[in-house]
């Protein structure tokens, strides 16, 4: 398994994602996001997004070990997007 890096995170406000970037150590790279329903509910986070946020790095490992999990299912939406959303996390 690769060690994944976050290297920037920003929010799809329009879709409730709070979108992330990862790298590994050869460069390689993919977008990946979590609904902010699936942090409320699963880190019992509150609502603000900034509240959502330092969840995510309060939980960046585990975030980070589902994203690969999704990684090599290639499990990609559509937007070629790795999408961790509250089934995911079930």
């Amino acid at each position: 398994m690769s060690e994944w890096s976050v290297v920037k995170i920003w929010w799809d406000h329009a879709r409730e994602i709070l979108k992330f970037r990862l790298v590994d150590e050869d460069g390689q790279k993919f977008r990946c996001g979590i609904t902010q329903q699936a942090i409320n509910s699963h880190f019992g986070t509150a609502y603000p997004e900034e509240a959502a946020e330092e969840s995510f790095w309060n939980n960046e490992g585990e975030i980070v070990a589902i994203a690969n999990s999704l990684f090599q299912q290639d499990a990609a939406d559509a937007d070629d997007l790795y999408l961790i959303t509250s089934d995911t996390l079930k």
